[in-house]
């Protein structure tokens, strides 16, 4: 599985404060590579693709030192699958129309790192 996002970040805080809190949100895509099943004896291939999503992350940068940081982040990256029909919707003005349950793939990540400030 591999995201590709865009995405747009702003830090919070002072450019040289110790700590800066920051958010992120993006749009792009995810895709799912090919995997093998067994089923009942028989090998098949489930081919994989891509499908739109987005992303959105929250984080802290710590700078104990003018030069050295530390980020920490939590990510969130909803991936729609598809939609499954689950009923009727009735209203007098537009009539009558079927409703769905969107499915999703959601992913979720922590993770930190070293940054180096020049």
């Amino acid at each position: 599985m591999n995201n590709y996002h865009g995405y747009y970040a702003y830090n919070f805080g002072d450019a040289k404060a110790a700590a800066r809190p920051y958010l992120l949100i993006g749009l792009g895509g995810t895709q799912y590579g090919t995997t093998s099943v067994n089923v009942a004896g028989v090998q098949k291939d489930i081919d994989g693709n891509t499908k739109f999503s987005g992303t959105a992350a929250a984080g802290l940068k710590i700078f104990p030192s003018p030069r050295f940081g530390i980020r920490l982040e939590g990510r969130w990256t909803p991936t729609y699958i598809k939609s499954d029909a689950e009923g009727w919707w009735c209203d007098p003005y537009w009539g009558c129309y079927v409703t769905g349950d969107a499915q999703y793939a959601n992913q979720f990540e922590v993770s930190g790192g070293i940054m180096l400030r020049f």
